[in-house]
């Protein structure tokens, strides 16, 4: 499709790039309902692959919370909450999910069976799919949406942090595996302390990434991108959380200092 293919090249994809792809696809879509042409999500999906070749890989989230809200998580039925483009994946035989109950990723290409074969108990820990964004800075492509909606990486460098208003919390529940076996498993979960009182200001520390060259800002007949390089914002966020006091990433309700005594990263 014609308007896939011109937005591919705004995107300036790359033969063997790692990507992230967020999405909020509503003005794609209508885009293309102007065009007289019906979205079709798998054919979006079809362009990323063409554009980035089978020495690239795609990662697209399906998180979902049903297994933290209910106690029970299915591999394969278990829908995720992060966007159509997710769910379209899930569909396809092409794109295998990545383990946690959590926060899963739909992924093809090469690095496919390694992000897959991750048994990572904790969502943001070393050895979890975000730990490999850093590690081989992938890039995110927040594609309609903004790094408030988008930017779970920040989670990662927190949890990497140890951040005073996260803490570690387990849930012990019911997971259907891929082959359909039941069994009683327990994963953690960077969860917030809820007397802090956190809003997310990412957007902030994305002008900083922007002003660095980390970010980029892409425009497409209307639809705005952004593309961060995953691993190279890493110490960015990190600074602001050890030196900053997580001024660029989150307003809170209680004094900065007060909840900042004390720690040392």
């Amino acid at each position: 499709m014609r308007i896939f293919e011109e937005l591919i090249d705004c995107l300036e994809i790359e033969r063997g790039d790692r990507i992230w792809l967020s999405s909020e696809i509503v003005k794609l879509a209508l885009l293309c309902r102007k065009a007289g042409v019906e979205f079709d999500a798998s054919a979006l999906l079809d362009c990323f692959q063409s554009a980035i070749g089978e020495d690239g890989t795609l990662l697209l989230p399906t998180f979902t919370f049903v297994f933290s809200n209910t106690g029970r998580y299915d591999y394969t039925r278990s829908r995720g909450v992060t966007g159509t483009l997710g769910n379209a994946a899930l569909q396809r035989g092409d794109f295998v999910r990545t383990q946690h109950p959590m926060h899963s990723f739909a992924v093809w290409g090469k690095d496919r069976e390694k992000l897959c074969g991750m048994k990572n108990k904790h969502a943001f820990g070393t050895d979890s799919p975000f730990a490999y964004c850093r590690e081989n800075n992938v890039k995110q492509i927040m594609l309609g949406t903004d790094y408030v909606h988008a930017m779970t990486f920040v989670h990662y460098v927190e949890t990497m942090c140890a951040v005073p208003y996260r803490f570690a919390k387990s849930f012990t529940g019911i997971y259907v595996t891929r082959d359909g076996m039941q069994e009683e498993r327990t994963y953690d979960y960077a969860a917030r302390r809820l007397d802090v009182g956190t809003t997310e200001q990412f957007n902030r520390i994305g002008a900083i990434l922007e002003e660095r060259g980390i970010a980029q800002v892409k425009d497409y007949c209307g639809i705005t991108s952004y593309i961060v390089s995953l691993g190279d914002s890493y110490n960015v966020i990190r600074e602001d959380i050890l030196h900053n006091q997580c001024g660029n990433i989150y307003d809170f309700k209680v004094s900065r200092e007060e909840l900042f005594k004390g720690y040392g990263g």
